[in-house]
């Protein structure tokens, strides 16, 4: 093992002087600033873990976190585990160590001499973990896999791989690859014949060893068979094996006798029996201020009869334990802090996807309903050091995973999970019988399974210094940049145009179309906004073309002709472009509403249909079909049919309902498309929409939709609030906040119910104000599928919209095209944002007044401050 030699005298000086700082640190109160982010307290444990109280806003009411933690260097502990690695790679921000007898890595940051590293130095001696998660903890990659019946066991690349010295370490560019071959890999030794004539045995093996004792044994490693006259070799142990044949070496019997004999009494073409084995191959390499962790998915080798089920890289990486005080940022819908040590041992870890479920899976009961990961991003936060990981390739088909201690171990954990193969069950029926047999994926991802880790500090190392990590990492990725100073932020509204309906005439079912608003009648409401003082607005008009909102196939475009066919559609557009607006009439590509001809298909070889669920049973509910989801094999045929038509009519926008919020694959054995495929296929088709309509609208903003988005509607405004989360944050809205419109959802469709609290939100998060409306009698959607939408009538809310959008305007004008550069609670209920201009917003969501840091708010309300 090569490890960097350094003298005695010099390492003892280090660890006296670390020792010493530690110890100072030690005895220096925690700094406090106005700023809290989370950071773990002194809680006691019931108040840990019992479940956060929330304001209307998701706002844990807890008390104000401080946002930095005492400094604390590496350990010594630490310093000591390092000793034991050698450099592997060096550039000017970051150092990557390897132990070569561990395959263990360390990352040093060279400006702070600060040292992550794969797996917690002090693991041995862990009083919480059983041998089984010990080992766990000494592994940089845990592996699942299924057998013939679809069942799910597990491999750790310590016990089943280093442990056995069943790896390799290679040098490459900028860093080091571990090859592990993990399972119990049965070694090969082609000169030990499986069969061999006595004669054969006797002359050419037996009689050319000198040792009698080695013949004796040899002898014995071998059955004979007394009617065929042939040595059979016994069942060997690797460790035996490799003797016998060194033995047989010696004795010059070759792998070439060894298949001739095998050949001649009929051995040759026995296939060994299959054992779960797998060869893993793990990238680590340096990039500027990153550290880049990969697996070459194409490379990735399995049994066929043990297919891998999912791979979890670096688990532990940055672990922090019982000691450290920090948090856990997940992805969780807007984003959700876990801190540290919460002792809620009575919550399930925490395991979402990344851009929700795939819904390319029947899902037969949904118990509840998660907010959908939208940013591939997740980050740990220990005292004053903090890490972002950043799922830059395969992310469709990944799961950010998180945990706290005390569960089966003593460390706080974040990291990233990637599916490899999914598998889901087929029944078969035969009159009263029934079984479910396996049925597995077929075309998997063969891109990399890739993970970014950049590091932060000191006022960084907090999950605002998260969220702008994550936007330079953007930057630099798509070119963003950031929006144009303007004299409003805009009102983004909804307009419903057209929809089927169900009715009958003399008995005789048929489906008319009903209008809810006509393009004419579009043009009226912009009119009365424009007229209350509302001089920026995006419009959205949805249902407008092949029979309205659940439109026929897109690739053919009919403008309905009850709201005002093609002339009315081109008259509002013109009339919005002279008046300086936008306007995005919406299409779904994804979501298919007419006909299963072209549905991607499910592992069962059923169509991916989508259906509402029973509030009540939780079962799907097939009584209330609502769509199938298209392959994404027809994603571009469909694409370039709409254009062929849309670009005719000359709009210059288009809002993309589906194809920045979902993403599913197809396992259709034709022409299978991995989750991943699937991901490429939405982006190349939304690279073509924005090049031939000039801006888009996204609703939900997955994070591969933003090079392409303009304005993104529906964006997550909170998390799912599972029971291990702590605390709610805008981590979307301030990693993207001034490169992007962004609105919530609509003030008077949104889960606060309460239009106010929606604006205050708003300033909060610097996102649009948002109204969703339509002209017509809320009568027409009565007993139709559009039940949720009987309150739209904008006359109810055209002119608290409008004062309300004059209210916040003023401040949202401000800060459209500003970044958010710190947000902190403040107490319960109470949160601050900063922008770069030096503007704040203070904002009380309590139903009571509160003084807090020198301000009197009253109960709802904000101040605005730095002006």
């Amino acid at each position: 093992m090569g490890i960097r030699k350094k003298q005695a005298a010099g390492f003892l000086c280090v660890l006296l002087l670390t020792a010493a700082v530690w110890g100072a640190a030690d005895s220096v109160p925690p700094r406090k600033e106005a700023e809290a982010s989370g950071a773990q307290t002194s809680e006691t444990a019931a108040a840990k873990s019992a479940a956060p109280q929330t304001d209307p806003a998701g706002h844990s009411a807890m008390p104000a976190l401080s946002r930095h933690a005492q400094a604390a260097p590496n350990t010594p502990q630490e310093l000591a585990a390092l000793e034991t690695m050698e450099v592997a790679a060096e550039n000017e921000r970051l150092k990557l160590f390897v132990n070569r007898e561990t395959a263990e890595i360390a990352v040093q940051e060279k400006d702070n001499g600060y040292v992550w590293f794969s797996n917690p130095p002090g693991r041995n001696e862990d009083p919480k973990a059983s041998p089984l998660y010990k080992s766990e903890l000494s592994a940089q990659v845990l592996l699942t896999y299924y057998n013939d019946k679809g069942q799910v066991n597990a491999f750790n690349s310590f016990d089943d791989s280093v442990a056995k010295q069943q790896f390799k370490l290679t040098q490459v560019e900028n860093g080091i690859r571990v090859d592990y071959r993990i399972g119990n890999v049965k070694q090969s030794f082609p000169n030990i014949p499986k069969v061999i004539g006595k004669e054969r045995f006797e002359q050419d093996i037996l009689a050319n060893i000198q040792d009698p004792d080695q013949r004796d044994d040899i002898k014995y490693k071998f059955r004979f068979d007394e009617k065929k006259q042939v040595y059979e070799v016994r069942k060997l142990q690797d460790y035996v094996a490799e003797e016998v044949s060194a033995v047989l070496e010696a004795a010059g019997y070759t792998a070439e006798d060894a298949a001739a004999d095998n050949q001649a009494n009929g051995a040759g073409g026995e296939a060994a029996s299959e054992e779960p084995e797998f060869a893993v191959p793990v990238v680590y390499a340096l990039d500027g201020d990153s550290l880049v962790v990969s697996v070459p998915a194409k490379e990735l080798k399995a049994n066929k009869s043990f297919p891998i089920a999912s791979l979890q890289l670096l688990k532990f990486f940055g672990a922090a334990d019982t000691g450290k005080q920090g948090y856990i940022f997940v992805p969780d819908g807007s984003g959700a802090l876990i801190h540290l040590n919460n002792q809620k041992l009575h919550a399930e870890g925490y395991d979402l996807p990344i851009y929700g479920n795939d819904g390319a899976f029947d899902v037969k009961e949904k118990i509840q309903t998660n907010e959908a990961s939208r940013l591939p991003v997740f980050g740990l936060k220990q005292n004053d050091h903090a890490l972002v990981g950043i799922i830059e390739d395969g992310e469709a088909g990944a799961s950010v995973a998180a945990d706290i201690s005390g569960r089966n171990d003593s460390y706080n954990t974040v990291g990233a999970k990637f599916q490899v193969t999914a598998m889901d069950y087929y029944t078969l029926s035969s009159g009263t019988k029934t079984s479910a047999v396996p049925m597995f994926q077929t075309g998997k991802y063969e891109g990399n399974l890739q993970v970014r880790y950049a590091f932060l500090s000191g006022d960084d190392a907090d999950y605002t210094g998260m969220a702008a990590a994550y936007r330079t990492y953007l930057e630099g990725k798509y070119g963003l940049k950031p929006l144009q100073a303007s004299s409003g932020s805009p009102f983004v509204l909804e307009l419903e145009g057209a929809f089927r309906k169900q009715k009958s005439m003399l008995g005789i079912p048929y489906r008319s179309t009903e209008t809810l608003t006509t393009f004419e009648e579009a043009q009226t409401i912009v009119g009365e906004l424009k007229a209350a003082g509302v001089q920026n607005i995006d419009l959205r008009f949805v249902g407008w073309f092949n029979g309205g909102i659940r439109h026929g196939s897109p690739d053919d475009v009919e403008v309905t002709g009850a709201l005002g066919g093609k002339k009315g559609l081109l008259k509002l557009s013109d009339y919005m472009k002279q008046n300086g607006f936008r306007f995005y009439p919406d299409a779904a590509f994804v979501e298919k509403y007419k006909g299963g001809k072209g549905a991607a298909t499910l592992l069962d070889r059923s169509k991916a249909e989508v259906f509402a669920y029973n509030p009540v049973t939780h079962a799907k509910d097939t009584s209330k079909f609502s769509h199938y989801l298209l392959s994404p094999h027809r994603l571009p045929k469909q694409a370039d049919g709409f254009l062929a038509d849309y670009a005719k009519l000359g709009v210059p926008g288009l809002s993309l309902r589906d194809l920045g919020r979902e993403v599913h694959s197809d396992f259709d054995p034709a022409h299978p498309v991995s989750r991943q495929d699937s991901l490429k296929a939405s982006v190349q088709a939304m690279e073509l929409l924005k090049n031939k309509t000039g801006s888009l609208m996204v609703e939900g903003g997955n994070a591969y939709s933003l090079p392409y988005a303009d304005v993104i509607v529906d964006a997550p405004e909170r998390s799912s609030r599972l029971n291990i989360t702590d605390e709610e944050i805008p981590f979307f809205q301030i990693a993207l906040h001034g490169y992007f419109d962004i609105a919530g959802a609509p003030y008077n469709m949104g889960g606060l119910q309460n239009p106010r609290l929606s604006m205050l939100k708003s300033l909060e998060t610097g996102s649009a104000v948002y109204y969703q409306w339509f002209a017509s009698d809320a009568s027409k959607v009565k007993d139709t599928d559009y039940n949720h939408l009987y309150a739209l009538n904008y006359k109810d809310w055209i002119g608290e919209a409008a004062e309300l959008y004059k209210e916040s305007n003023r401040v949202l004008a401000k800060v459209r095209n500003q970044v958010i550069t710190a947000h902190s609670t403040l107490a319960p209920g109470v949160v601050r944002t900063t922008y770069a201009n030096g503007l704040t917003v203070t904002i009380n969501y309590n139903r009571a007044a509160v003084a807090v840091d020198g301000l009197q708010l009253q109960p709802q309300s904000y101040h605005v401050g730095g002006e």
